[in-house]
């Protein structure tokens, strides 16, 4: 009888999918273009937002200076776009670039904070390590061009809007892919038992440092690929992607959509681009949305107050809750 439920609902789940995918694959041929654009940038929020949960919902881990390798994605990309040439064959340089630049900082940041020891003494070191970063490049004006920004020319292929919403797409099931695998494999395991009880997962025999090292590797990595998809979006970087406001971002994604779910994420990235578009076109009717903010702030601390799990820990409760009283019917029917 329960397998039989569980069969069930993974097909429905399967169905649902299915669908999501088709109306995601129709949608730009119908939409506007802003509102093309929009979902793209909702795409790559969410791996990004993927790629903090990694740490603050599979290991417990804050880390405040997760937009260091955001933001080093994007400049990457604007720097070798720049010096180099707008090529397809530059564009894969940037990723292999990326993924070295992003899993030697993180196993800096890995080696410094371990040592710190508590959580809140690694949030602050995060914090500090990712304003020296953000420092660094606001200073190295002839490469970055500091306050101002970098606008760079992307390859031929990423142009077309409609094209690239396809590609954002790919980019985020691709990913998806490879997290859910990761987290699913015996070291995302022993990440979550990490998360659950370190003490216990030391006397069980883990060596929960390199764990935590590759988790923190892992999670930059994936969150560097984003960088260089939202530059490559935006065709511009400035030291606003390195700053603690757009480790907050993530950190609100996460929160909003459902820590420790990964799928969240794409939940919650939705949910605030959706929230803050509405606002800021109410900006220009309203006077009062001037302080659209107040009313967005106004919203994360109702979510936190009213749905401490994020939209997608509400949804597994419901249906955990309506499984359960299903099951209650069926024992009394008895």
């Amino acid at each position: 009888m329960i397998k039989q439920q569980f069969k069930g609902s993974n097909k429905m789940n399967l169905l649902l999918l299915v669908a999501l995918l088709l109306a995601m694959m129709v949608i730009p041929h119908f939409a506007k273009s802003a509102t093309v654009a929009l979902i793209s940038r909702i795409f790559i929020l969410t791996v990004y937002g993927m790629s903090y949960d990694i740490l603050r919902g599979y290991m417990g881990f804050i880390n405040l200076g997760h937009a260091l390798f955001f933001g080093s994605g994007a400049y990457i990309a604007g720097i070798l776009f720049t010096k180099l040439d707008n090529t397809f064959g530059i564009f894969i340089l940037v990723v292999l670039i990326t993924i070295i630049y992003c899993s030697a900082a993180a196993f800096i940041m890995g080696k410094i904070v371990i040592r710190g020891g508590s959580v809140i003494a690694g949030a602050m070191i995060t914090l500090a390590l990712g304003e020296i970063v953000r420092n660094m490049a606001e200073r190295w004006r002839s490469v970055t061009g500091g306050a101002d920004g970098l606008p760079f020319s992307i390859p031929p292929i990423f142009r077309d809007r409609l094209h690239f919403y396809y590609y954002a797409l790919i980019f985020m099931l691709v990913m998806t892919l490879i997290l859910r695998q990761f987290l699913l494999s015996p070291t995302g395991r022993v990440l979550l038992a990490i998360r659950e009880n370190e003490q216990r997962a030391k006397f069980l025999g883990f060596n929960t440092d390199k764990y935590k090292m590759i988790g923190l590797q892992v999670s930059g990595i994936s969150a560097g690929l984003a960088g260089v998809m939202f530059g490559v979006f935006n065709r511009f970087a400035n030291t606003d992607l390195l700053s603690v406001q757009q480790t907050l971002n993530a950190l609100l994604i996460t929160l909003v959509g459902g820590t420790g779910t990964l799928y969240g994420a794409f939940v919650g990235s939705g949910f605030i681009a959706f929230v803050q578009n509405t606002l800021l076109n109410l900006r220009s009717q309203y006077p009062i949305f001037e302080r659209w903010l107040l009313f967005f702030g106004a919203m994360y601390v109702l979510v936190v107050l009213f749905m401490p799990s994020g939209f997608v820990g509400l949804w597994q409760k419901l249906i955990s809750e309506a499984r359960e009283k299903k099951k209650g019917s069926a024992v009394d029917a008895k």
